[in-house]
């Protein structure tokens, strides 16, 4: 603690010399850095001046007793946040208790203790450093998210141009033509600019989601038409991995209010991690269906399934994530943003799964009539 005190200042009040001599060479060995003044008035000029991280304030001062000088730097909006410890000579109960309604943070009755003074103030300093490592914190966190979000936007738009790119060769080329390999290669080319975009996109959400910035925004969207779209943009990573992909009651129109940007990186994640934890040859299975006030999803795969002790951390706080069969990584972010975002929906994100058998998610939205 002595290493950062110097940091810490400390104002003492007192018209008597021989007190603030006193307490100076007590404190001075503590290493703080001391300001003194002798009488109320210029306790108030300090104290909005330098704005000292504690006042020592005496009672019983000419002019302007110790109570009216508090009283005063409680009523400041640029003083009122100070903490002030009274040391006085007046010890009975109302002296004590008038002390602490106008706002003392502690009373000290003179003659004090050296260990009293010292505990006191060091009790102070801790609240002090603990607030201002709490704020450098904050500080770095901040900047890291919009760090973040810098590279995830610089970066997003020449990666979404090769992925769409890619996906409009994919569509035109003959496979019979270009060989086997040379599909091949294009495959994983967009299954690689695909993981990366996605990766992208996840962090920018999540940075946004981190800092607060993320609000739905709904409009009235044909869900089940949106789902179909995601599914023909996933259908070429899947065949790498001869992953069969369906739906089940996606083929008609299912309306409602919803924020298609949150729901596309819900399904995406989704989609995604079910291919990636997917056996080469297995399936995919994607259902929708309405139940009073709200649409039911599920997105089924015949994969890898979780361990039974890695259960309770998929849906924690950190990001978990493991490798996929085909030993793909991914960041862990995916599954906290699809249950972060299904949760401004109004709606539950739950999971059952069995090793070796496969996983299947399930989320809900609440679908309404309007906006309201």
């Amino acid at each position: 603690m002595k290493n950062f005190a110097s940091e810490y200042t400390i104002l003492i009040v007192d018209d008597v010399p021989t007190n603030v001599m006193l307490v100076q060479a007590i404190l001075k060995k503590e290493g703080y850095s001391l300001l003194t003044v002798d009488n109320g008035p210029k306790a108030l000029e300090i104290a909005r001046e330098k704005h000292p991280n504690i006042i020592l304030l005496d009672i019983m001062m000419p002019e302007m007793d110790g109570y009216e000088v508090l009283q005063r730097l409680k009523s400041n909006p640029d003083t009122n946040d100070i903490p002030v410890i009274i040391m006085s000579a007046l010890s009975d109960m109302p002296s004590i208790v008038k002390g602490y309604q106008l706002g003392a943070t502690e009373y000290v009755t003179k003659p004090f203790q050296r260990e009293e003074l010292v505990k006191r103030i060091a009790h102070r300093f801790e609240l002090y450093s603990i607030e201002r490592i709490k704020q450098e914190l904050e500080a770095a966190i901040e900047s890291r998210d919009m760090l973040y979000s810098i590279i995830s936007r610089d970066l997003r738009t020449p990666l979404g141009s090769m992925k769409m790119m890619n996906n409009s060769i994919l569509k035109v080329i003959d496979k019979e033509k270009v060989g086997e390999d040379t599909y091949e290669m294009l495959l994983l080319m967009n299954k690689t600019s695909e993981e990366t975009f996605q990766l992208l996109d996840n962090l920018t959400k999540w940075s946004k989601f981190s800092q607060n910035k993320s609000q739905p925004h709904k409009q009235k969207t044909d869900i089940n038409s949106l789902i179909e779209l995601i599914i023909t943009l996933y259908q070429p990573i899947a065949e790498l991995k001869q992953v069969t992909i369906s739906s089940h009651d996606t083929s008609t129109s299912l309306i409602g209010f919803i924020d298609v940007d949150m729901i596309k990186t819900i399904i995406r994640n989704l989609l995604s991690n079910a291919i990636k934890y997917n056996f080469e040859g297995g399936t995919v299975i994607i259902s929708t269906r309405m139940e009073e006030n709200y649409m039911h999803f599920s997105i089924k795969d015949s994969g890898k399934g979780i361990k039974e002790e890695d259960k309770d951390k998929l849906l924690s706080s950190e990001h978990f994530s493991t490798f996929g069969t085909n030993n793909e990584h991914g960041s862990g972010l995916g599954i906290m943003i699809c249950k972060a975002f299904v949760e401004m929906h109004e709606g539950k994100f739950w999971f059952k799964s069995e090793e070796g058998k496969g996983t299947t998610f399930f989320f809900t939205l609440k679908i309404r009539d309007n906006e309201d």
